[in-house]
């Protein structure tokens, strides 16, 4: 009686590994072309038939979304983007598996792409360059949400945050006001850095002179989760601006509760506004003033995008913006004896 033929015969005999022959029966990226049409020679000769190609009606495939541990526990914005994804790709018969890593910690390939059956990654937040490499290594179709490096080519889905930030500065410009400070931790994140830049262009192009001494660009308020260390932090500024552009709205309502704090009020004594549009954003008073972010939106684009590198052999990778917009409520004061220059 011959030995049954299975992958890891095959596998034996060719000197690869069982994941490697599953890649190829599957037709799936990962492998080379001369691989694959081995691997399948080699399985027609053996007389094994890959039971998953004779299922001719279930087209549906696999996408892995990955997402860092702090991205997952922050509040009220990237549940919204996931949601995206997840709903784009049930419209595209694509099941979402999620992975969750630890940044701290050296990136760990996902047993499902080991086991070779996802077909295109897509990361969402806050990720290192070495992670995202390693991410890179794996020759998957990937799509990179609300992060990006300069010096990586990939496909990126972001807000275009350099105009959002552009925005939100010249409403408090056009608002009256001319001292105008910007808080968070710019380094920590691209979204936030380039916000921090529309920020300086709106400055600029309005002849407003940029005084540093107004911001707080070195550290993130709403993380030190120390609500004296805020209200430190705030006091030790040479003198607080009439307003604040934040870099997100839990910055934002950070700062608002450190001033009420100190005895200031919103917007009488100085004006905030955020970025994000956050259901918290809504739920503090005064009302937060802020960038509304399509977040659902980002996720379906991101799929859209990732669909078309799986299906298009020469996919040209792109940086994908979406336009931020202003949603005006209760925490910016307006100066109206101030005239624009």
């Amino acid at each position: 009686m011959s030995k049954k033929v299975t992958m890891e015969s095959i596998a034996k005999k060719l000197g690869i590994t069982k994941n490697t022959v599953s890649l190829a029966l599957r037709n799936m990226p990962g492998v080379s072309e001369e691989t694959r049409r081995l691997v399948i020679k080699t399985a027609q000769e053996s007389g094994y038939e890959y039971k998953g190609s004779s299922n001719k009606k279930s087209k549906t495939k696999n996408i892995c979304l990955m997402l860092s541990d702090d991205t997952r526990s922050s509040v009220g914005f990237f549940s919204f983007i996931q949601y995206g994804i997840e709903s784009e790709a049930k419209k595209n018969n694509l099941n979402t598996i999620l992975y969750c890593f630890n940044e701290s910690k050296d990136f760990e390939v996902p047993l499902s792409i080991k086991d070779g059956i996802i077909s295109g990654i897509i990361t969402l937040g806050r990720l290192s360059e070495k992670t995202l490499k390693s991410i890179i290594d794996l020759n998957l179709p990937l799509v990179v949400i609300d992060h990006y490096f300069d010096n990586i080519n990939a496909s990126y889905i972001l807000s275009d945050n350099v105009s959002g930030g552009y925005i939100a500065t010249e409403y408090l410009i056009k608002s009256g006001h001319r001292e105008i400070g910007f808080c968070g931790n710019i380094f920590s994140s691209s979204s936030f850095f380039d916000r921090y830049l529309g920020y300086l262009k709106a400055l600029t192009q309005y002849k407003i002179p940029f005084n540093p001494l107004y911001s707080i660009i070195n550290m993130s308020m709403a993380e030190t989760a120390d609500h004296d260390m805020v209200i430190k932090k705030l006091k030790e500024l040479p003198k607080l601006p009439t307003a604040f552009f934040c870099c997100n709205d839990i910055e934002a309502i950070t700062i608002i509760k450190g001033l009420s704090s100190m005895d200031l009020k919103i917007p009488e004594d100085i004006s905030i506004i955020g970025f994000d549009d956050i259901e918290l954003s809504k739920n503090i008073s005064p009302e937060l003033t802020t960038m509304h972010i399509h977040k659902e939106l980002l996720g379906e684009k991101a799929v859209r995008t990732l669909i078309l590198q799986m299906t298009q052999k020469n996919y040209t990778k792109e940086k994908i913006l979406l336009s931020a917009d202003l949603t005006e409520r209760q925490s910016v004061k307006k100066i109206m004896n101030q005239s624009l220059r």
